[in-house]
């Protein structure tokens, strides 16, 4: 779900999952942690965004906190008729 809103807010289109390409779970999460998830555009194609994300858990009563999940997803932005649209490029981005 984070990488799916990383990816529409950043293409500002409907998209679609293309690809998981990996995804780690390293820790469980438990009852009452705190769990943030970080979604970031890692890298632009045409249509495509590849899409890091991390799950990291935090225990309120002793701040501990934990990487729990590490996914790479690839997705791809839509035009209203289904089709592959194009995205901005990153910015800073060369050619």
């Amino acid at each position: 779900m984070a990488a799916f809103i990383a990816a529409s807010r950043y293409a500002r289109s409907t998209v679609v999952t293309a690809r998981s390409e990996q995804v780690d779970f390293n820790q469980p999460i438990h009852k009452g942690d705190l769990v943030e998830a970080v979604a970031r555009i890692a890298k632009v194609g045409r249509s495509s965004m590849h899409v890091e994300v991390e799950v990291i858990t935090e225990n309120l009563l002793n701040g501990d906190r934990k990487l729990c999940t590490r996914g790479k997803f690839v997705m791809i932005a839509l035009d209203p008729l289904g089709q592959p649209t194009p995205v901005p490029s990153l910015p800073g981005a060369t050619d």
